[in-house]
């Protein structure tokens, strides 16, 4: 892959862990105001790994480094997923009851 392409990727990596940020500040409100427990450290988690996977995809000069860095993304997108159903679970249970 040339330079470019991995740069692109690494910053695209970068711009989840900014979704994955703002999500956090939304659900910390959000439970808060419902009294529920602290989920959104499990987002704190996700950051670290999305934004070190950024990290990682660009040192182009290491070996497997786009291995590496696709295994930390999804470990932060995962970490985010369950911290998102935790808080916001209960609108799909909404929408489903109609």
């Amino acid at each position: 892959m040339s330079i470019k392409l991995e740069m692109i990727d690494s910053l695209s990596i970068f711009l989840f862990t900014l979704i994955l940020y703002f999500l956090s500040v939304f659900s910390k409100r959000l439970g808060e105001v419902m009294g529920m427990k602290k989920y959104y450290y499990i987002y704190y988690a996700g950051i670290f790994f999305t934004f070190s996977g950024s990290i990682i995809m660009a040192m182009v000069d290491l070996k497997n480094t786009n291995l590496i860095g696709y295994t930390f993304f999804s470990i932060g997108l995962t970490l985010g997923l369950v911290a998102s159903i935790k808080y916001w679970g209960w609108v799909i249970k909404e929408l489903i009851k109609g």
